[in-house]
């Protein structure tokens, strides 16, 4: 026979689950927006603002699942003896939570798999942006070494010959 308990603890578990799912329905929706800031930009055309806002949302909810799932084990701990010992009493609600689970799995996927791509344009970005700075070194050094020539090599390092009038 089900202990009443345990069934509403049961219950409570999947509405937990349930409000995990919300929270991370929304964490994969601010990843997909990130995603949408730099994808297949450039190091000036992406908007860092707003994917600095989408990751401070992100991990406001991310604080928010954690203390969901800190209810959720504090709740499956004052159960757990009761469900090993009588796991065939409870075999809807456990179906139910296994659920939830399989859902949320599905959800964590998707978010790790577009965390990744996002991971991969920002590194592409920024690769690029280092190959710029490079080039701009080589077109710097290269002006110095023609003014230098040009000038003589004290040129090369004071800049105000230049721009002075001879």
């Amino acid at each position: 026979m089900q202990n009443s308990e345990t069934v509403k603890y049961l219950n409570i578990m999947v509405e937990t689950l349930e409000k995990k799912q919300g929270m991370l329905d929304m964490l994969l929706e601010k990843t997909v927006r990130q995603n949408e800031c730099i994808a297949g930009k450039d190091q000036d055309s992406a908007n860092w603002s707003q994917f600095e806002v989408l990751m401070i949302e992100k991990d406001s909810a991310i604080e928010k699942i954690d203390e969901i799932d800190s209810a959720f084990d504090s709740m499956f701990k004052r159960i757990r003896t009761e469900l090993d010992n009588n796991k065939d009493e409870y075999t809807d609600q456990i179906k139910a939570l296994q659920n939830c689970i399989i859902k949320l799995t599905d959800t964590g996927v998707k978010i790790s798999s577009i965390e990744e791509r996002n991971r991969s344009e920002i590194e592409r970005i920024m690769t690029a942006a280092k190959a710029g700075i490079g080039k701009a070194r080589k077109n710097l050094k290269a002006t110095s070494g023609y003014i230098a020539s040009m000038y003589g090599n004290s040129a090369a390092t004071d800049s105000s010959q230049i721009d002075s009038k001879k």
